[in-house]
């Protein structure tokens, strides 16, 4: 069974964009919620990901009487065999693979992926489209100024599906700590991912939030500098340029693996910080902005250009209202 719970994408993919568009018992409006992730605008039903087993049998059975199905994923189901995922999310992945996610693939009129390499691998007569995430609010006005003696706050944003980038920086992030007494890293989750580094006092394992709570604590955030290298897995290969808009919603830049960030339009030194893919050329990447730290506030400028350029959320609004929603009038 699935549980009731509102998951992170349906806002990114949905709601950041259409909420306004979502039927209340005191204003109308031509979309009604029927789930958690579920959604219907006159004869057609937006499923995201997953939802309440009632309301999943619900859908379909209006499917058979001639409702059409449109269902939105998220991941690539086709890498849940990528060991770099924790235990617990592969089992899930499996789950939507099996049950609801074949159920839907076999039956939607349109698929949407957020990511091309995720429509490219879905077997499906359905029509597929890609669509890019929108977060709701704007960046900081300016980044946090770092400078020479004070403290320099990092943080890494990943979740438990970024495992393999949490053992990628334990090197960097030990190296750094050794060289900048002055540095402070930050990362959320519920277990453990730094290693023999936990007990070091400039370590900071941050609670993990609902996603809620994570959306309300964002704009105190106060880091000065994000890390995300993605590791050459399956899984992260469909990654999207959510994190990217994440980190400079945050209030900082970011450094992030060249060979993925220069695919999503990121340059080293203007809208981010890049570096290869070995831990060595993340550590000499790393201590030079460090060494430097005024660069930040600059390539924070750039992240705010990229954020307002990419996070577009009329063009995610037009996408809905051409496939979904019931035109009103």
């Amino acid at each position: 069974m699935f549980a009731y719970t509102p998951i992170p994408t349906t806002d990114l993919y949905f709601l950041n964009a259409c909420a306004g568009l979502i039927s209340k018992p005191w204003k109308g409006g031509p979309v009604e919620r029927i789930g958690a992730n579920t959604f219907r605008s006159g004869e057609k039903y937006l499923v995201v990901r997953r939802d309440r087993e009632s309301v999943i049998k619900r859908v379909l059975a209006h499917h058979q009487r001639g409702a059409e199905i449109i269902y939105l994923i998220d991941d690539d189901l086709t890498a849940i065999e990528d060991e770099t995922l924790p235990t617990g999310y592969r089992a899930r992945l499996k789950t939507l693979k099996d049950g609801i996610y074949s159920t839907m693939l076999e039956r939607a009129a349109h698929v949407v992926t957020s990511s091309p390499i995720i429509a490219e691998k879905l077997k499906t007569e359905a029509k597929i489209h890609s669509l890019s995430p929108v977060w709701s609010g704007a960046p900081n006005a300016d980044a946090r100024p770092a400078n020479l003696g004070g403290v320099t706050d990092i943080v890494h944003l990943g979740t438990g599906s970024h495992g393999a980038g949490f053992e990628f920086l334990r090197p960097v992030i030990s190296t750094v700590l050794k060289r900048f007494p002055n540095v402070h890293f930050h990362y959320f989750g519920n277990e453990p991912l730094m290693g023999p580094l936990e007990d070091h006092p400039h370590v900071h394992r941050r609670k993990a939030k609902t996603w809620a709570g994570y959306k309300r604590a964002m704009p105190s955030f106060r880091f000065h500098l994000g890390l995300y290298p993605l590791i050459d897995t399956p899984f992260n290969a469909a990654r999207s340029v959510n994190k990217i808009l994440e980190y400079t919603l945050a209030g900082c830049p970011a450094m992030y693996s060249a060979s993925w960030g220069k695919a999503h339009g990121l340059i080293d030194g203007d809208n981010a910080f890049l570096a290869g893919d070995s831990a060595a050329e993340w550590q000499t990447r790393l201590i030079k902005i460090l060494s430097a730290p005024e660069q930040m506030a600059k390539v924070y400028g750039g992240a705010k250009r990229y954020f307002e350029e990419k996070n577009d959320v009329a063009a995610q609004q037009a996408f809905w209202q051409e496939i979904f929603i019931r035109k009103q009038g």
